[in-house]
């Protein structure tokens, strides 16, 4: 292997032994930097944990410092049943003297990065499918398989080291055309395991361009196409966005010039109209125009693909001065608190209520299919969501993925429609 990614680097930096030099496939011992942790609804997975610490001897856990736990699927707990098993989970980790994010914080890998606690540099143990979204802060931020009890219990765990593959995205969007359309189309084009197991790569001058925003959006469609990490090369636009946020110094890995990346896949994104993923994959991706003019029971713009500041502006600039249709629910979620109060400020939500949309607090909502928007069996919704999958968003429901301009353009006229006649 000729030179190491900036990914290959980071690992050997938290790697225990540290090795002078890895190769994809080896397994290697890590202790990250943040070990995330979603309170769920499962108060028995509870008991479990702790019974397995007893046996283990383990009193104080060892990354109690590194414990970053959030509450934002079911948030605020929308069942008795799922308050139960947050409470129990909470009670957890304050026995523990760990502090847990508030329900109303948001999701995970907005607030992360939001926070500075997920930095360049970085890694992030979570087991949540979309962890690779924070690479686009240049860190290695990979979704738990397993590996668990021994971060808690040891304060490590172990991961195979990726290979790592290179989408460069070139060109400039059209009228009408978003950084989730992209993502979009590359979803279509690679398919579901068209990164499976590797780590993806996204640069090119499409992305230099981007702002953070969009960044993350297209980092959280890695996990779309199968891969372990995301990553976006840290540059001024990184440094200037995480300055301020930073709890504690970082530093910028680079790529060795020699690296030979395991396959290259080259888009232009110039080329592009509006897309949609049709029902039931995210792969399932085709110009809007093909689907133009179906019915829709629901609009919703949220997740942790596209629920941040410029996903909201996007949607304001389709529907200020305009009504949502009468027969359609048009539901927004913000991503996070942050997202929501600089929307605020911004005008946006003032736009989004004039519009006779509702506007949530900030969480996971109806992405994951526990509250906020579940659809009746039959319903149509067209979404900003990270997947369409049966039963996503309730049962024998259909669900359409695009970005937010056509999301908020379909809320306007009860079908699924191209936003560019409202951005004239």
């Amino acid at each position: 292997m000729n030179g190491l990614h900036a990914l290959h680097k980071i690992l050997i930096e938290h790697a225990h032994p540290r090795p002078d030099s890895v190769a994809p496939g080896e397994f290697l011992e890590i202790e990250p930097d943040v070990f995330a942790v979603q309170v769920a609804t499962n108060a028995e997975e509870v008991a479990r944990l702790e019974a397995d610490l007893a046996e283990l001897g383990v009193g104080e856990l060892p990354l109690r410092d590194r414990i970053f736990p959030f509450i934002d699927h079911g948030a605020p707990a929308p069942t008795a049943g799922i308050a139960a098993g947050q409470k129990r989970w909470r009670d957890f980790y304050r026995a523990r003297g760990i502090a847990v994010a508030d329900p109303g914080a948001g999701i995970s890998h907005l607030i992360m990065t939001e926070q500075g606690i997920v930095l360049p540099g970085s890694v992030v143990a979570l087991r949540d499918s979309h962890t690779p979204t924070m690479g686009a802060v240049g860190a290695f931020a990979a979704s738990l398989a397993g590996g668990t009890l021994s971060l808690f219990a040891l304060g490590r765990y172990w991961l195979d080291v990726p290979r790592v593959k290179l989408v460069r995205i070139e060109g400039r969007l059209r009228k009408g055309v978003f950084g989730r359309d992209v993502a979009l189309h590359i979803n279509g084009a690679l398919g579901q395991r068209g990164a499976l197991g590797s780590a993806v790569e996204f640069a090119g001058s499409f992305v230099r361009a981007l702002g953070m925003d969009l960044r993350f959006t297209l980092c959280n469609m890695g996990t779309e196409i199968g891969a372990m990490a995301s990553y976006v090369q840290p540059d001024d636009v990184t440094l200037r966005w995480v300055k301020d946020r930073a709890k504690r110094a970082f530093r910028v890995f680079d790529t060795d010039s020699g690296f030979e990346y395991d396959g290259v896949h080259e888009f232009d994104a110039s080329t592009l109209d509006p897309q949609v993923a049709a029902p039931h994959a995210p792969d399932n991706v085709k110009p809007l125009a093909e689907v133009e003019g179906r019915h829709i029971d629901q609009a919703y713009l949220g997740s942790c693909a596209s629920g941040r500041l410029e996903d909201i502006a996007a949607a304001a600039a389709v529907l200020k001065g305009r009504k949502v249709h009468s027969e359609v629910r048009f539901i927004v979620t913000p991503g996070s608190r942050e997202v929501l109060k600089a929307a605020t400020r911004l005008g946006y939500i003032d736009v989004l209520h004039e519009a006779n949309a509702i506007v949530t607090s900030a969480n996971c909502g109806a992405c994951p299919g526990l509250h906020g928007g579940i659809l009746a069996p039959g319903e149509v919704a067209i979404a900003c969501n990270t997947r369409n999958f049966p039963g996503r968003m309730g049962p024998n429901a259909e669900i359409y993925l695009a970005s937010p301009a056509s999301v908020a353009a379909s809320a306007i006229e009860g079908r699924i429609a191209s936003p560019l006649k409202y951005l004239q």
